[in-house]
C-alpha cells in the first residue's frame, strides 16, 4: 500500500512535503489523553504543518475524522493486536515506510500501547523515539500491566511526563533515559454570562440556590461516587445546594457504574437534587453553570485536565490531594484540596464554600491567568515543539 497517497481520504488530497514528527494514536474514542492530542492539533498551525498522525485503528471512534476536521493529516492503518505477531509485524512495517517516506525526525507514542508500535518503529528506520506518558506508573517495575512494562522498557530516547508525579516514578523505571516535564493545557474556552445563567436555568438551578458538580467519564477510580456520597451529606445541612454529575462511560469501561451511582441518589433522597447528564459537548458552558466544581479521584490523578477547564471558567475547584491537582493548586489560594475517598472531607469543604460566596469568588478569579500563564493549550504546544527541536539528531 502506498502510504504517501490518500493519508486524508475524506479530501483526498496528498500530505504536502516533509514531515518532522509522527504521532501513534492507538484508539479512536476521545477520552483524556485524545482530547488534548486534539487539542493540540486545533491550535497549533506549526504542530498541523510538521505532524502526520498514525491511526492504529482501535475502537469506533471519531478521532481520526475529528483530527481531520481541523486540518491535521491523518493515515489509518489496520489494527494489529500485541498478541498477533504478523499483524504487529506488517504495521511496524507499515510505520517504517511511513517515517522514510516522509522525513520523520520523531516518533511519538501518546500513550504506552501506541509507544509500543512507536518506539521499535522509530528503531527500525533509525529515528528517534519519544514517550507521552500520560499516567503515574508503579514501582517496581513488575507492579505495573504488562503493556506499560513493555512500553517503559522499549526503545525510548525522551520521557515527556504529564506531571512532577509522573516524572518521579519514571526517573526511578528508566534512569538511563531522560525525562523532560510536559504538562497538559486546556484551550481558552470563553463562556458569556447570559450563556452560564441559561445553562443554570436548563439544569434546573433557581436564583439563589447553589450548584456544585463534577466533570469526566463515569469510572470507579474518578471518584463520582464520593462526590454522591458527599452530595447526600450536604444536601441535609444545606437545602440550597443542587449537584450535577457530568460525563459518561469511555472505552467501553464500567457501564454499570452510572446505574450504582442512580441507586445511590435515590437510595441517598437526593435524586430530585442531583442531575447526571450523561456524556455532553458543551462542558465549558456547564462549568460556568457551576458555582463550585469538584474533582474526585481515588488515586492521585496523573494530571487533571477538568481541575484547569474549571479555572478558565473561573469557578473555584476542590480537587483530591496528590498527583497533579497537588501541582496545579500549589497553594491555599488557588483551590482547595481534600483527602482521596474521603465524603465527609469533600462534604465538609463543599459546605465551607457554599457558605462563603466572597472566597469562592476570589478563588475562582486568579484561575484564568494561572492557566493562561501554566496550562493553556498554546503554553503546552510550544513546550512540545521547544522539547523536540532541542533533541539531537
Amino acid at each position: 500500500m502506498d502510504y504517501r497517497a490518500n493519508v486524508s481520504p475524506q479530501s483526498g488530497d496528498e500530505v504536502s512535503g516533509r514531515k518532522d514528527f509522527l504521532f501513534v494514536q492507538s484508539t479512536t474514542e476521545v477520552g483524556g489523553a485524545e482530547s488534548t492530542l486534539l487539542n493540540l492539533f486545533a491550535n497549533s498551525a506549526s504542530l498541523r504543518r510538521r505532524s502526520l498522525i498514525a491511526s492504529l485503528g482501535f475502537s469506533k471512534g471519531e478521532l481520526p475524522a475529528r483530527l481531520r476536521a481541523v486540518g491535521a493529516d491523518v493515515v489509518e492503518l489496520p489494527r494489529a493486536r500485541l498478541r498477533e505477531p504478523m499483524k504487529m509485524a506488517r504495521t511496524l512495517m507499515a510505520l517504517r515506510k511511513i517515517i522514510r517516506a516522509y522525513g520523520i525526525k520523531v516518533v511519538l507514542g501518546n500513550g504506552a500501547h501506541p509507544q509500543v508500535f512507536g518506539g521499535v518503529a522509530a528503531r527500525l528506520a533509525g529515528v528517534k523515539s519519544v514517550f507521552l506518558v500520560n499516567m503515574i506508573h508503579a514501582h517496581p517495575l513488575w507492579k505495573n500491566e504488562p503493556v506499560d512494562v513493555l512500553a517503559l522498557r522499549g526503545p525510548c530516547d525522551l520521557f515527556l511526563a504529564i506531571s512532577k508525579a509522573s516524572q518521579a516514578t519514571l526517573e526511578k523505571l528508566r534512569p538511563n533515559v531522560e525525562c523532560k516535564l510536559f504538562y497538559w493545557g486546556t484551550p481558552i474556552v470563553e463562556v458569556s454570562a447570559e450563556e452560564a445563567h441559561r445553562a443554570r436555568a436548563e439544569l434546573g438551578v433557581g436564583d439563589g440556590e447553589v450548584l456544585l458538580g463534577i466533570f469526566g467519564r463515569l469510572q470507579r477510580w474518578k471518584g463520582q461516587d464520593v462526590f454522591v456520597a458527599a452530595a447526600a451529606e450536604v444536601a441535609r445541612a444545606r437545602p440550597k445546594a443542587k449537584f450535577v454529575v457530568v460525563g459518561g462511560s469511555v472505552f467501553g469501561l464500567e457501564p454499570e457504574f452510572f446505574e450504582s451511582l442512580e441507586k445511590s441518589a435515590t437510595a441517598a433522597g437526593i435524586a430530585d437534587r442531583l442531575q447526571f447528564t450523561g456524556f455532553r459537548t458543551d462542558v465549558a458552558r456547564l462549568m460556568a453553570a457551576c458555582d463550585v466544581i469538584c474533582h474526585t479521584t481515588r488515586v492521585p490523578e496523573p494530571f487533571g485536565l477538568v481541575i484547569v477547564e474549571a479555572m478558565v471558567q473561573g469557578r473555584p475547584v476542590i480537587a483530591t490531594r496528590g498527583g497533579g491537582p497537588s501541582e496545579i493548586i500549589a497553594t491555599e489560594d488557588d483551590g482547595l484540596l481534600v483527602d482521596p475517598d474521603d465524603p465527609r472531607a469533600l462534604a465538609a469543604a463543599m459546605i465551607a464554600l457554599i457558605d462563603a460566596p466572597d472566597r469562592r469568588r476570589q478563588l475562582g478569579s486568579r484561575g484564568p491567568a494561572l492557566v493562561r500563564a501554566q496550562f493553556s493549550i498554546d503554553v503546552m504546544a510550544s513546550t512540545l515543539l521547544r522539547h523536540l527541536d532541542e533533541m539531537p539528531s
